[in-house]
């Protein structure tokens, strides 16, 4: 399949296709996790409801509850797309693993690391290494091995998707622009007041600026 560069709509650019949202950095937040999302988003209340003493949100539902939408930066637990490095590290509240040693992921170039926030582990992808590195994209991993089935189905994660985002739209593959969305295995949204989902139900859900095959 050919590589997509998933950031907003989609327009063709070079050997991928393009979908751009604007992503820029926000003030410094306090530490430690933010409030909900903006007034009048839908689908979820402030605060982290749901975490148990076992780690981890219990249900993949809740985890996906959490995710935000504050200024058109999606993020969670506090951490937004298009925050510095340094904004990233005070919204957590403590120091991330540094990008010195990340992995680069061959699809974007973004360097990738990964960090515990509210007992949930989050992949966060960075454009640079050091200096100004701003967030470019979060993998929300959904998976959980006390569960009888470990991963949830595609039809799941996008029916909580839609109700924690009621105005999501579907992107059709450029691929296999004739497969409808209720037999995509792997599809792709974007929200009306920017950014983007990809829904891999063994990985999770990719948000933000994000880069799919």
């Amino acid at each position: 399949m050919g590589r997509w560069l998933m950031t907003g709509w989609a327009v063709p650019v070079l050997l991928a296709l393009a979908l751009g949202a604007c992503a820029s950095g926000g003030p410094i937040p306090s530490p430690g996790p933010a409030p909900g999302p903006d007034v009048g988003q839908p689908g979820t209340s402030p605060g982290f409801p749901g975490v148990s003493r076992g780690g981890r949100f219990p249900r993949y539902t809740e985890a996906i509850k959490q995710i935000s939408l504050r200024g058109g930066h999606l993020g969670w637990g506090g951490v937004e797309v298009g925050m510095t490095f340094r904004q990233a590290e005070l919204a957590v509240g403590r120091r991330l693993p540094g990008l010195g040693s990340s992995s680069q992921d061959e699809l974007c170039g973004y360097y990738v690391l990964e960090a515990e926030v509210l007992r949930q582990t989050l992949r966060l992808e960075f454009d640079a290494k050091g200096g100004e590195s701003r967030l470019k994209a979060i993998w929300l991993p959904l998976s959980d091995p006390r569960e009888p089935r470990g991963v949830p189905s595609t039809l799941e994660i996008v029916r909580a998707l839609k109700a924690r985002f009621p105005r999501l739209i579907y992107v059709p593959s450029p691929h296999a622009p004739e497969l409808a969305e209720s037999v995509n295995p792997r599809p792709l949204y974007r929200l009306d007041k920017g950014g983007m989902f990809f829904v891999e139900p063994r990985q999770g859900v990719y948000f933000g600026e994000i880069c799919v095959d």
